[in-house]
């Protein structure tokens, strides 16, 4: 309804109204305007916080699910009733003192046997050695003769020798090695008591 349709009375006054009126009017669409474009631009922002809301509980979701798939296994885990048990100190020095009363006797029956062993090689050592110096006096004093048999004789002898002094070298290392072997047992031993 215009007010161009009114009853066609010119009052100054009352075209005075109707003009006011269609300010009014005019004023009132563009203030409508105005506060719609800012609504929209108010349900934008409230649009795109709602959408930024929504995308970080997805990510946070995500990040929920993949630390919850592994909770059936970790509950199976978690069951296990005794996962480290603490010792005292005293049960292990009797364990300790036990495990040496069991190992010692058998330790100190391996030195006697490698004692036995070692002063039998020592005993064979010195044997191997006066017969390597009888056997060099020997052929010290035996002519050297410029026939054959000597000289089969004289090569017999030296392979003798040279086997003696081989076996001699050995039972050196042997020796060697059973001292060595004593050494460590008795390291052992030392450190288990």
């Amino acid at each position: 309804m215009s007010v161009t349709q009114r009853v066609p009375m010119i009052d100054p006054d009352q075209n005075k109204l109707d003009k006011l009126d269609k300010l009014d009017k005019h004023s009132r669409l563009s203030h409508s305007n105005v506060m719609n474009s800012s609504y929209n631009y108010s349900l934008q922002g409230c649009v795109s916080s709602l959408h930024a809301s929504v995308d970080l509980l997805g990510s946070s979701i995500a990040s929920l699910s993949s630390g919850v798939d592994d909770l059936p296994r970790m509950e199976t885990v978690l069951k296990a009733q005794r996962v480290f048990e603490v010792v005292p100190e005293s049960e292990v020095n009797s364990v300790k003192t036990s495990l040496a009363g069991e190992v010692e006797p058998q330790i100190i029956e391996l030195l006697r046997r490698a004692e036995a062993a070692i002063s039998k090689l020592e005993r064979r050592q010195k044997n191997l050695v006066a017969k390597a110096e009888l056997q060099e006096v020997r052929l010290q004093r035996q002519p050297r003769a410029q026939d054959p048999e000597n000289s089969i004789v004289d090569s017999d002898n030296a392979r003798k020798w040279r086997t003696l002094q081989q076996k001699r070298e050995r039972l050196d290392y042997s020796l060697s090695r059973l001292n060595l072997a004593a050494e460590q047992k008795q390291r052992q031993l030392r450190n288990i008591q």
